[in-house]
């Protein structure tokens, strides 16, 4: 009652008092079967408990920890009625779907995706040095972290993730709610210290679709959201490739190390018979140097792909 109070303070013009009521009972049954201890609190280990429990109720939850870091919104390692009120209206949750049975395509699968992206403690810590020396890189996961695709089980996958994405929830992702996306919800060491990548990515994806609003070109929207996704992972395969040909370690490509990398080059899928000549192609600046801006404009015209054989 004293939840339905302080809503309807809130909201004078809401729903009637009756249906209002009605709809807070059904949340706090909800809470209250998650609520195993009978604190009137729900832990994290509760809460991931309960993800069948909320599967059935209308919501799929593909990364636990980061959703129950959200919905615990005054950090106290607990989610109050209150918090959990507030995040069930917004996701639709409905205790009349209990008997419904669940797609096929869902089932288990929340659990297995925490598993591959979220990581252990706090976020991931910084590389040093040269970025791609002596290592090799998983594009698989990454691709599996990135849920671009078509499908109904990649657009809730996608559709959760911009909200976790997007914690003021006014629709539009700033480059920095980006960056810390990449770091605190998918945990994406590697992705996360590729900065230049995720500028690229930003930039490309970006107003992207036009609309009204003034703040859509600066921001990434809900509908460019699956692009940046695409962008994201294609430049970060082009980061990798630039920084194996930049020996130097400057993110700059000189002539010599362009040239001495031909055998890279024609195991990503491109033999180029005259690599001075080409060098300077891609130079379109003539200074004498390779941006990374130059390397992804003339890797993307050429097909450039580490992860894919010729």
């Amino acid at each position: 009652m004293l939840r339905l109070w302080r809503g309807k303070k809130k909201n004078p013009h809401g729903l009637s008092g009756i249906i209002s009521m009605l709809r807070y009972f059904e949340l706090f049954v909800m809470f209250d079967r998650m609520d195993q201890n009978d604190d009137r609190r729900l832990g994290f280990g509760e809460f991931t408990d309960a993800l069948p429990q909320l599967e059935k109720w209308g919501v799929h939850v593909y990364y636990p920890e980061a959703q129950f870091n959200q919905i615990d919104k005054n950090g106290g390692g607990m989610i109050l009625f209150d918090e959990f009120a507030d995040w069930a209206i917004q996701y639709s949750l409905d205790i009349e779907d209990d008997d419904d049975d669940p797609d096929d395509d869902f089932q288990n699968f929340g659990s297995n995706l925490s598993s591959m992206h979220m990581g252990q403690g706090g976020p991931p810590k910084r590389m040093k040095g040269h970025f791609t020396r002596g290592r090799t890189f998983d594009y698989n996961k990454l691709a599996e972290a990135m849920p671009s695709g078509r499908s109904r089980l990649e657009f809730a996958r996608r559709d959760e993730m911009f909200r976790l994405f997007d914690p003021n929830g006014n629709g539009y992702l700033s480059l920095a709610e980006v960056d810390k996306g990449i770091r605190d919800i998918l945990r994406l060491d590697d992705l996360f210290d590729a900065k230049p990548a995720i500028m690229r990515a930003f930039q490309a994806s970006k107003n992207a679709h036009k609309g009204r609003s003034r703040l859509g070109a600066d921001y990434v929207t809900r509908s460019e959201f699956r692009l940046l996704l695409e962008y994201l992972r294609r430049y970060f395969e082009l980061f990798v490739m630039f920084d194996r040909v930049d020996e130097g370690d400057d993110r700059r490509i000189n002539e010599q190390e362009f040239i001495s990398a031909g055998h890279k080059l024609e195991a990503w899928g491109l033999t180029v018979a005259d690599l001075p000549g080409e060098f300077k192609k891609v130079d379109k600046n003539g200074g004498g140097q390779i941006l990374f801006q130059e390397f992804c404009d003339w890797a993307l015209e050429k097909h450039l792909s580490e992860s894919v054989p010729p």
